[in-house]
């Protein structure tokens, strides 16, 4: 569902490209790119209103599982309260980022998360 979501917001947010994703069991790394065309009014939504509308979007979603039975119940939230973003200034860190989201799913295992 999480994976779902995420890729569908290009559809609902044409002001965001989403270059590349993956989502883990317990957390989801991406490169997104917000562009303006110059049309629009200030404010317009910035990043974090992206998160918190995803965070509240996928948790609704989530909560209508389980209420049906389809999903575990969970304790108090899913999403942790903040998340770290990186504004990617060239292409070395680009390259980097995208090598770092591609390799992620290999170093589950090793995560102190693991299960």
């Amino acid at each position: 569902m999480v994976f779902n979501k995420f890729e569908e917001i290009s559809g609902f947010y044409p002001d965001i490209i989403i270059d590349k994703f993956i989502v883990m069991p317990n957390h989801l790394h991406a490169i997104m790119l917000i562009q303006h065309d110059g049309t629009a009014r200030w404010p317009f939504p910035i990043l974090s209103e992206y998160v918190k509308r995803f965070k509240t979007l996928t948790t609704k979603l989530y909560i209508d599982f389980v209420k049906k039975g389809e999903c575990l119940p969970f304790d108090k939230k899913i999403w942790q309260k903040s998340y770290h973003d990186h504004i990617i200034r060239n292409e070395t860190e680009y390259l980097k980022i995208w090598e770092y989201i591609d390799a992620n799913p290999l170093k589950w295992e090793f995560d102190k998360y693991y299960i």
